[in-house]
């Protein structure tokens, strides 16, 4: 059976979550608290050297990066509706992945690191600008359309769902962005998804 190294707060690991919720496959959850610095202890620093959380025990070999995991359980467990293999479709569904490690992650994800998780705030002094713009970025690929990537649900939507989702937790407004908040609504709406807590 697969094995979550997973904190119940981060929204990588909720990511994660989710995508297995969707598909239906069995995980153990083993959590890590990083609050008290369990993800830098030897046993962590062993299964990912980064002392992150996500980290996906296969087996194996041990996943790490939250994009990674999702990819490879689309591939092993999701098929091409997920992670397309055409070219031009994959190209663009790692695009938005790429943006939301990048935009959201220094954006709306920054914002509540910043109020909830200090200590993990990378570049607070920028959050307004940089959310602004990731927002801005979002709710116009989002307009008229139902999906991030695709014409279809994939794993770009769900890389992309728990920071924006959550905006609230770092006092950004959603009020402003109504295709962002569509999508949301079409995100809950899909078999087996699971909120954050649960």
């Amino acid at each position: 059976m697969l094995t979550l190294y997973d904190s119940r707060l981060s929204l990588n690991c909720y990511k994660v979550r989710l995508l297995l919720s969707m598909l239906q496959v069995p995980c153990a959850r083993q959590p890590v608290d990083l609050r008290k610095g369990e993800h830098r202890s030897p046993q962590m620093l062993g299964k990912n050297p980064f002392g992150q959380v996500p980290a996906l025990d296969i087996g194996p070999m041990v996943l790490r990066d939250s994009s990674a995991i999702l990819v490879w359980l689309a591939r092993r467990h999701g098929g091409e509706r997920w992670m397309p293999v055409d070219a031009d479709d994959e190209a663009v569904v790692n695009g938005w992945l790429h943006a939301t490690a990048f935009e959201l992650r220094l954006g709306p994800y920054e914002a509540r690191l910043k109020k909830h998780f200090p200590s993990l705030c990378v570049a607070g002094d920028a959050v307004a600008t940089n959310t602004a713009r990731a927002l801005a970025l979002f709710e116009s690929r989002l307009a008229g359309r139902e999906w991030l990537a695709l014409d279809h649900p994939t794993v770009a939507d769900i890389a992309a769902f728990p920071s924006l989702a959550h905006c609230g937790d770092g006092d950004v407004d959603l009020s402003g962005h109504q295709a962002i908040q569509a999508w949301l609504q079409r995100v809950r709406g899909l078999p087996g998804f699971v909120e954050l807590v649960d």
